[in-house]
């Protein structure tokens, strides 16, 4: 019972001190600021434990989840404090705030009818469904023992040698493992991935004592609807109605593959998803309003993809050309663009260009290779992979109908690409991340993973959060933030 409410502790304090301190960014009392505070503050105050954890063994304690979280606990009531001074605790009636649980649909006069029997419980079902998919998953989580491929040869593995030893001891090539007198080294195939996705399984099994499955996959639990409410309070800071906001969060939470890492917990890339996913939500409304504060929400979230995997380094640059065009003056885009074509030209010309980045080894970027450190090495062919790339967005069941949405949002968008900043920051991002996937599965040897209909959806699933955002503010262009206490 007691290592019940220690695992509680362990994951509720972080949760809840990351969630105090994103509402505290806010003076005024925000369309969806609580949703938004709760979904970033999971993930935020998860990545702060894991890294407290990672100061904890490079100054040589044993491993214990009670520091860590005596601190978050302390940062938390700091947090908690600076948001009841900035107004963040201030609640409305429901029927007195614009917004607030107010529904609208189209008459002669706009978005400004009353709500209906309806809307309210369409809103209503479709909470009662998010919340017995959010039950059935639990079961799968809970009853199910470590199971997917990678994480019982890679992040499981670490995860318990760290929880049975109390000691993050290394994890090294084998080579390095053979050259140990000490046998204090560890070693298996996937050395080298980054440890976050490692740390969070560990976390909540420190404090249940010792090692357990079930345990371990609790972060992945929590992920979803961590996911579903920073979805939902972002689409409600833009300016859509809350069964519009919902709508999309049930679109993004019924998508079978999201669906299946949460149940199949252990792998790396759902927290991919998530964090990349929110970083975006936060970039797009840093473009279009200047709040300064989703920007450090987006720059924070897009540090942290490298932590979590190895792409999520590729995932985090692709935001560098939407905030660029964003912090550019309008009257210097075509500047911009100019320089961007020429340097592309130049370097096409040159025949590419290769250096060397101290501590981090050799990088090639020529027509012909691309060479990432810690990535690997893609040689360019065209490769025609068009039908399972197709079957696998489009027909199989891995996705519903999410590509349709995509296609028909990238028609809705693009004719206003360049009328504000943030349609061309989100085009930019969609059009970088919908490249990057092609240049992997059509110009690289990664094209087998779409004919063999194998990572082609895990890959693509670290894109789909942002993408569907990015569908919603498009098709919502029209509408003005809500302040209000939802």
């Amino acid at each position: 019972m007691m290592a019940g409410w220690q695992v509680a502790l362990a994951l509720g304090i972080p949760w809840l001190a990351g969630t105090l301190w994103v509402r505290a960014l806010w003076r005024k009392s925000l369309a969806g600021g609580w949703p938004l505070a709760w979904g970033y503050g999971y993930f935020l105050g998860l990545l702060a434990a894991i890294l407290l954890l990672r100061i904890q063994a490079m100054i040589g304690w044993p491993l214990d989840w009670a520091e860590p979280t005596l601190i978050l606990a302390f940062l938390g009531l700091v947090g908690g404090g600076l948001a009841w001074r900035r107004g963040g605790f201030t609640f409305h009636s429901l029927d007195k705030v614009r917004g607030g649980f107010t529904f609208h649909s189209l008459d002669k006069e706009g978005w400004r009818v009353a709500p209906g029997w309806f809307e309210r419980g369409l809103f209503i079902l479709l909470l009662i469904w998010l919340g017995w998919r959010l039950i059935l998953l639990a079961q799968e989580v809970w009853l199910r023992p470590l199971y997917p491929w990678d994480a019982w040869t890679t992040w499981g593995v670490r995860a318990r040698v760290w929880s049975e030893l109390r000691e993050l001891v290394p994890f090294v090539s084998p080579e390095q493992w053979l050259a140990d007198a000490s046998g204090s080294a560890y070693t298996l195939h996937a050395w080298q991935y980054p440890d976050a996705v490692s740390l969070l399984a560990l976390w909540p099994t420190l404090a249940f004592g010792g090692w357990n499955e079930s345990i371990a996959h609790l972060p992945w639990l929590g992920a979803a609807p961590a996911l579903g409410l920073g979805f939902y309070g972002q689409a409600r800071l833009w300016g859509a109605a809350p069964l519009t906001a919902l709508i999309f969060v049930w679109l993004l939470l019924s998508l079978p593959m999201l669906n299946t890492h949460v149940a199949l917990a252990g792998y790396a890339d759902l927290w991919l998803a998530a964090v990349f996913g929110l970083a975006v939500g936060a970039l797009l409304q840093w473009a279009r309003t200047g709040d300064r504060w989703q920007g450090v929400l987006a720059l924070l979230l897009a540090l942290a993809c490298p932590w979590l995997k190895r792409e999520g380094l590729i995932w985090a640059l692709l935001l560098i050309p939407a905030a660029t065009v964003v912090w550019t003056p309008r009257r210097y885009w075509p500047w911009l663009g100019g320089g961007v074509l020429l340097t592309l030209i130049l370097w096409w010309v040159s025949g590419g260009i290769v250096f060397t980045v101290a501590g981090w080894g050799e990088v090639w970027l020529t027509p012909e290779v691309m060479q990432l450190p810690g990535l690997g090495r893609f040689e360019w062919h065209y490769h025609a992979v068009g039908e399972p790339v197709a079957r696998n967005l489009l027909i199989l069941g891995n996705w519903h109908l999410l590509g349709y949405l995509l296609l028909i949002a990238l028609l809705w968008g693009l004719p206003k690409i360049f009328a504000e900043p943030w349609r061309l920051a989100g085009m930019l991002v969609t059009g970088s991340g919908l490249f990057m996937l092609f240049a992997l599965f059509f110009l690289t040897d990664a094209y087998l993973w779409a004919v063999q209909y194998t990572s082609i959806n895990r890959v693509f699933l670290h894109f789909a959060p942002a993408l569907l955002f990015w569908a919603l503010t498009v098709f919502q262009e029209g509408q003005k933030p809500v302040v209000s206490s939802t």
